[in-house]
């Protein structure tokens, strides 16, 4: 009977050796399910693109107003802080945080909303004049035009400019024709730009109101990330994780904040300048200069475009003078204020800077264009981490050397 029993034991103890459970297998198992089911999904995103691209333009759509909100508080915060810290050194010294705070954000947003409030004051009605000068010129700008395009067939007989005239004139007719079809579509125009703007207006009241709650609960959004990746990794993993996305929020935010300064100042420049040599529509002008300023490398030359057209049909000199400006401020800003201001929050190579605003305008673009860049710069970043990380315990005599010739 022992020995049954003994033998029955033994055969048990075997079959619970044969399916007993190697842990290093079942986490190669999972891995290799995961890499499947991430390749298959990524194929089938590739395979079927303009579906994937559809999805993705849609869903940033609706987020949208999340990603302005997003956009504002980076901008904001610094304002919120530096209010924040002048009334607690003045007033609380420390005591009661959240009235400071929620003081501090109500202040920086009154202080941004009337600044914005002068500024419209001040420009839309420089605008609108210039829009209306500009728009009662366009007969003349016809005329010098046409002037222009006989002297150059009287230049040169071969050229038929009398053709091209007559095409000009033809365009006077559809023209007509395309306000009256307006005018007939009133009613449907006059529905969808209601909706437009009811739209636009709602989305920028929950952009404010959900940077306003970004900005009031950073503290709180702060401390749950640190317990999600303190839950997932060991404490030196996550140590480095927070450490790292500390770094690329701050490469991130002071380039924005950094460009949205130095677009400010060009474009005070540029009006100041304008008005000073006496060329027209100064405030027009200076705005898109300034606003295109926001994309490095080529903004300056995008915004001059306008003024360059628009002052060769009205008074040629004007042009070369108005050229000349957007030079010199360009090269003002590319060798004085812009190391000043932005210094290194990039870090990147001029070519990285020219893909990621190609890439950016393709896909999303003059915001992309902008935005672009802060991205592929934080991407070179922990690029560079991973790099410097996987090469830190290893002794490749060619990477030293090449480090020294550079």
């Amino acid at each position: 009977m022992e020995q049954d029993k003994k033998q029955r034991e033994e055969e048990i103890t075997d079959k619970q050796k044969w399916f007993q459970v190697n842990h290093r297998y079942t986490t190669i198992c999972i891995y290799a399910l995961i890499v499947i089911v991430c390749g298959t999904a990524i194929a089938m995103m590739i395979v079927n693109w303009s579906a994937t691209k559809a999805f993705i333009m849609h869903w940033f759509s609706v987020l949208s107003p999340f990603w302005a909100a997003l956009l504002i508080a980076y901008f904001l915060r610094p304002i919120v802080d530096g209010i924040d810290r002048t009334v607690d050194r003045l007033l609380a010294h420390g005591k009661h945080r959240k009235i400071v705070r929620y003081t501090s954000i109500f202040l920086a947003y009154i202080f941004v909303i009337g600044c914005i409030i002068l500024v419209i004051n001040f420009i839309i009605p420089q605008l609108t004049h210039s829009i209306t000068e500009l728009t009662a010129s366009v007969p003349a700008i016809y005329d010098r035009l046409a002037t222009y395009l006989m002297g150059l067939e009287d230049r040169y007989p071969e050229l038929d400019m009398t053709t091209l005239l007559q095409k000009l004139k033809n365009m006077v007719p559809d023209l007509v024709n395309f306000g009256t079809n307006i005018v007939g579509n009133g009613l449907v125009m006059i529905y969808s730009l209601s909706i437009s703007v009811v739209r636009m207006v709602i989305n920028v009241l929950l952009a404010v109101m959900i940077s306003i709650y970004m900005i009031a609960s950073e503290d709180f959004f702060r401390e749950q990330a640190k317990r999600l990746v303190y839950a997932v990794f060991n404490e030196q993993s996550g140590n480095a994780i927070c450490r790292t996305c500390k770094e690329c929020n701050s490469i991130f935010s002071a380039f924005l904040l950094s460009k949205a300064l130095d677009s400010l100042i060009i474009g005070c420049l540029c009006c100041m300048i304008m008005s000073v040599l006496g060329l027209p529509y100064a405030v027009l002008l200076s705005v898109i200069v300034g606003i295109t300023n926001m994309i490095p490398y080529f903004g300056p030359f995008i915004g001059a475009i306008p003024g360059v057209l628009i002052y060769l049909c009205l008074k040629p000199m004007d042009a070369i003078i108005f050229a000349i400006m957007i030079l010199v401020l360009q090269q003002f800003d590319g060798l004085v204020l812009g190391p000043r201001l932005l210094g290194q929050s990039t870090g990147l190579n001029p070519i990285w800077v020219i893909f990621a605003i190609t890439v950016g305008g393709a896909y999303f673009g003059v915001i992309g264009m902008f935005i672009g860049v802060p991205v592929v710069a934080v991407v070179a970043y922990l690029l560079n981490k991973l790099i410097k990380y996987r090469l830190k315990n290893r002794n490749i005599k060619a990477l030293q050397e090449f480090s020294k010739e550079s």
